[in-house]
C-alpha cells in the first residue's frame, strides 16, 4: 500500500449524471470503477469533483485498512458467479436466454468490479434513473427484479430499499374478439388456419401449440393433452406445474386437426418445412401480422388468442375454476387479468342495469 498514491478520483459524465471514477482494490486486482454523484444539470464538474473526493474519503479508499478489507470483501462479480451457478440453470430455456442477455447488457456493465457493499440503495437508484431514460417502465421493473435475485443469492437484503421505479402504464393487453378470430381464420391458409383456430379454441400458449404432437390428441374423448412447450428449436416442459393439463375441444376444431394430420398418428402437428418447431416471432412477423394488416384490424400476437379465449369463456358464464384449469393458470388472480370486455358488452350491461 506504501507504493499506492492517494487518489481524489476523476469526474466523468455518463448520460445526465456525474460519476467519480477511481481505482479500487479487489481480490482480483486493481480495477477501474465509478460511482454516481449527481445530475449534470444540478451541479458543475468542479462540484462533482469535490463531492467525489468526499465520497472516496468517506469510504477510506486511500487507507491501508480499506485495502485489507477490500481484498477480503466479496464483490459483485463473485455474487454474479454464484447466482449463475446456483440459480440460472433452473430457469426455462427462454428465461435463461433473456436473463443472460439482460445481465450482459444492463447489469454487469454497471456493477462489474464493485464491492458488494457498494451495490447499495443509492447506487441502484442512480442506475434505475439511467435505465428509465431509455427503456420502457415494465422493462426497467424486470431488470431490477433480476438484479435483486442476483443479490439475494449472496444474502444482500433489498426488501427495504423502496426504490423509485418508473410507473407502469395501465394499458390493456391486446385481445382478439370472436369476430376478429373468425376473420383471421377465414383469411389464413394451410396449417395456420388450423393453428389460429386451435389457439382460440384451447387458449394454449404459443409454445404449447408449437410443441403439440399428434399423439397428444384423443379424438374419441375430444381432448388434447399439454405435455410440453417449445423455445426456438428446444422442447421443454410447460411454463408451470398447472401448465400440464388436459383441454376439452369442440368437435369442429377436432375435425380440422384430424384433416391436417391426414391419418398421421405421431410427429409434430405444426412445423416448418424442414420439420422443426414453429417460432412465435416468425409466425407473428410473417403470418399473423400481415393478416391483421390485410384485414384492417389492430395488430395482435399469438397471446391475443389466449386473452380472447378467456374473455369469451367469462362472457359465456363459465365457472372461473374451470377457466383456470383449461387455461393452465396458477391462480384465479392471473385468470382475471386475462378477462376483457368489448364496448358492446359494456353498453349491453349498462342497458341491462338501467332503472
Amino acid at each position: 500500500m506504501g507504493k499506492r498514491s492517494g487518489q481524489a478520483g476523476t469526474p466523468v459524465r455518463k448520460g445526465n449524471f456525474w460519476h467519480i471514477r477511481y481505482l479500487a482494490d479487489t481480490p482480483d486486482g486493481r480495477k477501474r470503477k465509478s460511482y454516481p454523484i449527481g445530475r449534470c444539470d444540478e451541479m458543475t464538474k468542479t462540484q462533482a469533483r469535490r463531492l467525489g473526493a468526499e465520497y472516496l474519503s468517506k469510504i477510506g479508499i486511500n487507507t491501508p485498512q480499506h485495502l485489507a478489507k477490500a481484498l477480503a470483501a466479496p464483490t459483485f462479480d463473485s455474487a454474479l458467479t454464484k447466482w449463475k451457478v446456483a440459480r440460472l440453470p433452473g430457469f426455462k430455456p427462454s428465461g435463461r436466454t433473456t436473463s443472460e442477455y439482460t445481465v450482459g447488457k444492463h447489469i454487469e456493465p454497471r456493477f462489474k468490479g464493485m464491492l458488494l457493499e457498494q451495490v447499495d440503495k443509492q447506487a441502484v437508484q442512480m442506475w434505475v434513473n439511467d435505465l428509465a431514460a431509455s427503456l420502457a417502465p415494465k422493462t426497467v421493473s424486470n431488470i431490477v427484479k433480476l438484479l435483486k435475485s442476483i443479490l439475494s443469492w449472496s444474502d444482500v437484503g433489498t426488501r427495504d430499499w423502496k426504490l423509485r421505479l418508473p410507473e407502469i402504464p395501465d394499458e390493456e393487453q391486446r385481445w382478439f374478439t370472436k369476430d376478429e378470430v373468425e376473420k383471421i381464420i377465414e383469411a389464413a391458409t394451410g396449417q395456420y388456419k388450423i393453428l389460429f383456430g386451435l389457439a382460440y379454441a384451447s387458449g394454449m400458449r404459443a409454445g404449447e401449440l408449437f410443441g403439440l404432437h399428434a399423439e397428444d390428441f384423443n379424438f374419441k374423448d375430444g381432448t388434447v393433452r399439454v405435455m410440453r412447450s417449445t423455445f426456438r428449436n428446444i422442447e421443454t416442459s410447460p411454463k408451470s406445474q398447472k401448465g400440464r393439463r388436459t383441454i376439452y375441444l369442440d368437435s369442429r376444431t377436432l375435425l380440422s386437426v384430424q384433416e391436417l394430420l391426414n391419418g398421421r398418428t405421431s410427429g409434430r402437428v405444426f412445423m416448418t418445412k424442414v420439420g422443426s418447431p414453429l417460432k412465435v416471432g416468425e409466425v407473428g412477423r410473417y403470418v399473423l401480422g400481415p393478416l391483421c394488416k390485410k384485414l384492417g384490424i389492430p395488430h395482435g400476437g399469438m397471446h391475443a388468442f389466449r386473452h380472447g379465449r378467456v374473455s369469451k369463456m367469462q362472457d359465456a358464464g363459465v365457472n372461473e375454476k374451470v377457466i383456470q384449469t383449461e387455461i393452465g393458470h396458477s391462480s384465479l388472480r392471473m385468470t382475471r387479468r386475462y378477462t376483457h370486455f368489448s364496448p358492446e358488452q359494456r353498453r349491453q350491461t349498462a342497458e341491462k342495469l338501467a332503472i
